[in-house]
């Protein structure tokens, strides 16, 4: 039987045996590493496939080499994303989209649009908060189309390998566009101009559409056709309709974007008053006069980012309140922060019941003068805008239905906006004449900060107005001065237009002998 103090020594000894040999493994490892381990991080045991576990020196290295790696999967999501904006062939089985390389492709998109923007702006421009949400709108419309195309291939992977496609040939498209529209300030090439419209989300929006659609054809090559036939219908009736309404902005916009007067404040004064400026001018509209022609005056200011839209309606407002007899009978509709308390805001609502109104006090030789001034687009809409109102775009078929719904007797309809020739057509009625400050296809001018007038308004309503009161012979004052306005400055001819009913006519001689008298 051992001893107390001979039981001890043999513990002491077989620590201290454990610790040799443990020191052996150490060294053996360390001499089987490729290389030498980065100094103050501990050496991690080998795992039966080689590999080291823990956080030791192929871990280190990974998180090294990882950002080259998301970069050049970044690159080949471009690469295959421009093949299939070109509509060449491309692997399916090559479309696998992780998270994360999905998210980088979306935050390329954003980077690009911004150095894109930024070139085409400069400087001077600023960078728009408010125009990230709409931008980032497709995201969460890809991804629900995605979750559904993975169910009807049965493949989950396309939540995100479906909105990587549709980003990634997106992105050409768009710097395409971007391309364009820079040749198009050179001289030469500013025919380019008039195919560069961007009404919707995308630019180029059908050539995109196209890509798209063959896309999902060949995404679904492998599988039954029963099966593909469904992603072409599931991706017309929900991704288009949305991505064809709500257009998205540049991230860099130019600083001439903002509004002159500044932004509108939405406060307690200003909902009160426009609760009641409506409603307690139409209560006090006169009535027209039995068997006097009288002349009733709505104006309608759209957009709030310059003051001239404001300053033009005004004159005409106190020219035909003074001048043609309008007093008492007039109603001014203003997008602008300087009369937010003071005249109602210029929505689609506020005008058809303006116009409704007009049409319940009227009597039947009465005449309504409608004098619309706002920015017009390439596809014939007039700005409404109000930030951070969200309003609407006034359309030709709008103010056609608001027209029609007041039962208007005679009606002089006047567009001073670019491309307001667009809405002749629409507005085409035996008991109404329409002029407008420009044909379908081209731009008027003079809507610039610091301005009184539009050109238009200037030769129309600044100058030919105040000295006959003939609709048609202020017209063709006011196109000769224009004309010859656009030859001095070198503009391309705007080609302002005119065109009146059948039963406008004589309306409008008994208005003009009463307005002589």
């Amino acid at each position: 039987m051992k001893t107390g103090s001979q039981s001890h020594e043999l513990v002491v000894l077989s620590s201290i045996m454990e610790i040799e040999q443990q020191q052996q493994t150490t060294v053996a490892c360390s001499s089987a590493s490729p290389g030498p381990e980065p100094a103050g991080l501990p050496l991690s045991p080998e795992r039966a496939d080689g590999s080291l576990s823990g956080g030791g020196a192929l871990s280190l290295q990974s998180s090294f080499t990882e950002p080259r790696g998301a970069l050049r999967r970044l690159l080949a999501d471009l690469g295959r994303g421009a093949r299939r904006s070109l509509f060449l062939k491309f692997d399916p089985e090559s479309l696998h989209s992780t998270p994360a390389s999905l998210t980088l492709l979306v935050l390329a998109d954003l980077l690009l649009n911004l150095a894109a923007s930024f070139l085409l702006v400069g400087r001077e421009g600023y960078f728009s908060y408010s125009a990230v949400p709409g931008f980032l709108f497709h995201l969460p419309l890809f991804l629900f189309f995605g979750l559904l195309a993975g169910k009807a291939l049965s493949r989950p992977s396309l939540v995100t390998d479906i909105p990587a496609a549709l980003i990634s040939l997106s992105i050409p498209i768009e710097l395409t566009h971007g391309v364009l529209e820079r040749l198009s300030r050179l001289g030469r090439l500013e025919w380019l101009e008039e195919h560069l419209a961007a009404p919707h989300y995308y630019r180029f929006f059908w050539w995109w559409v196209a890509a798209s659609l063959i896309s999902l054809l060949r995404i679904g090559a492998n599988r039954p056709w029963r099966r593909r036939i469904l992603l072409p219908p599931m991706f017309l009736l929900l991704v288009l309709p949305p991505i064809w309404f709500y257009p998205r902005g540049d991230l860099w916009v130019s600083g001439s974007a903002e509004s002159e007067s500044g932004e509108l404040r939405i406060t307690d004064e200003v909902l009160s008053a426009q609760g009641k400026l409506l409603a307690s001018q139409l209560a006090a509209m006169l009535p027209g006069r039995k068997g006097v022609a009288d002349l009733y005056f709505v104006g309608f200011a759209g957009d709030a980012s310059q003051d001239v839209f404001l300053k033009e309606l005004n004159a005409a407002g106190k020219l035909f309140a003074e001048r043609f007899g309008a007093s008492g009978r007039s109603i001014l509709l203003v997008n602008n922060p300087q009369t937010a308390i003071t005249i109602p805001f210029a929505t689609a609502d506020n005008l058809e019941r303006t116009l409704v109104r007009m049409g319940e006090v009227m009597d039947r030789e009465d005449v309504l003068f409608l004098y619309v001034t706002s920015h017009g687009s390439r596809d014939h809409e007039l700005g409404v805008e109000n930030s951070p109102l969200e309003l609407k775009p006034l359309t030709p078929e709008q103010l056609r239905r608001m027209l029609a719904k007041a039962r208007i007797p005679y009606k002089v309809v006047v567009i001073s906006a670019c491309f307001s020739g667009g809405f002749v057509e629409p507005l085409k009625d035996p008991s109404t004449l329409i002029i407008t400050a420009s044909d379908a296809t081209h731009e008027s001018f003079g809507c610039g900060f610091g301005e009184d007038y539009t050109w238009f308004g200037q030769a129309f309503i600044g100058n030919a107005l105040r000295r006959t009161f003939s609709f048609t012979d202020a017209f063709e004052k006011a196109r000769e001065e224009i004309r010859k306005w656009e030859e001095e400055q070198g503009q391309t001819p705007s080609n302002p237009q005119i065109w009146g009913g059948k039963d406008v006519w004589p309306a409008l001689l008994e208005l003009e002998k009463e307005l002589k008298r």
